[in-house]
């Protein structure tokens, strides 16, 4: 990690900025709120964990933050938006895994509507729901603001579990939207901070705008979690990563290793370490509308 991210945002370099000029270079996305319900300030957000690399902790993550969410008397959802399907619900349904994936609550009702929500999510004991998906597509062009529209209309925020990468097609609707808050997750290992580097200035491109002040933008609502993964507490890439991006991103939080996410099987929220529940709500209410 020897290289100088102080200047990662730097302004493009002329041959850059004449492209701008000459109709060249292509838009930028503009991200507008998308959501059906006004939020007043320090109210939850929905929220897309995406990770650096794979192996990030992407799904525990989601369940840690839904699972906090949850118990605090939030109507919470934890949704798999992964290209092709992941472990979000064998991961973290310790109550009821239910048969219906996404994908057939999405077009229960035909036309295009639906099913009941709560008569589709699977549930964890710390009272969230989860849905997950199978490999197939979605189809009839729906996408995940579909998705988005509908969760959020039977009242419940939302914890979306996108793995990585993160230019994944599928995200691109949850990104666009400025009312869903942004966790990159890596693992504490120099190869993943250094990758980290790609993809927020992927992001920057993408959504950034140098009319933005530093900290400004999607890069600036973006919360970075470096999930300890090992024993030990070496905070080394933390440290790194604060030096460098401080004013840069939202937060930047280190989720302690906890023996019951590392075996790897079923999560059970209530038998996650104190240490690794106090970060997860330090971590909502840093996002907090």
């Amino acid at each position: 990690m020897g290289e100088d991210w102080s200047r990662w945002l730097d302004t493009a370099p002329d041959s850059e900025a004449a492209g701008e000029t000459d109709g060249t270079r292509k838009a930028r996305v503009v991200r507008l709120p998308g959501g059906a319900r006004d939020r007043g300030a320090g109210t939850a957000r929905p929220i897309l964990v995406v990770g650096g690399c794979g192996g990030a902790g992407t799904t525990t993550t989601a369940l840690g933050l839904a699972g906090e969410l949850g118990l605090s008397g939030i109507d919470t959802i934890a949704v798999d938006a992964t290209p092709a399907g992941g472990d979000l619900a064998l991961r973290g349904a310790d109550e009821h895994l239910h048969p219906i994936s996404l994908q057939q609550w999405l077009y229960g009702r035909g036309d295009d509507e639906p099913a009941p929500l709560k008569e589709c999510m699977s549930r964890a004991t710390s009272g969230i729901g989860l849905l997950w998906r199978d490999a197939a597509p979605l189809r009839r062009r729906a996408s995940y603001l579909t998705v988005a529209r509908a969760v959020d209309q039977d009242g419940y925020i939302a914890v979306y579990d996108g793995g990585n990468p993160i230019a994944s097609r599928q995200l691109r609707p949850l990104l666009d939207d400025a009312d869903v808050a942004l966790v990159l997750t890596i693992p504490a290992r120099v190869d993943a901070a250094n990758r980290l580097r790609v993809t927020l200035e992927w992001l920057d491109d993408e959504y950034g705008d140098s009319s933005e002040p530093m900290g400004g933008g999607i890069v600036g609502d973006t919360t970075i979690v470096v999930s300890h993964q090992q024993r030990g507490a070496d905070s080394r890439v933390a440290d790194h990563l604060r030096e460098h991006l401080a004013g840069w991103v939202r937060d930047i939080v280190e989720v302690p290793y906890d023996p019951h996410l590392a075996r790897g099987e079923l999560v059970r929220h209530i038998a996650l370490a104190d240490e690794t529940r106090q970060t997860y709500e330090r971590l909502l209410a840093g996002m907090a509308s």
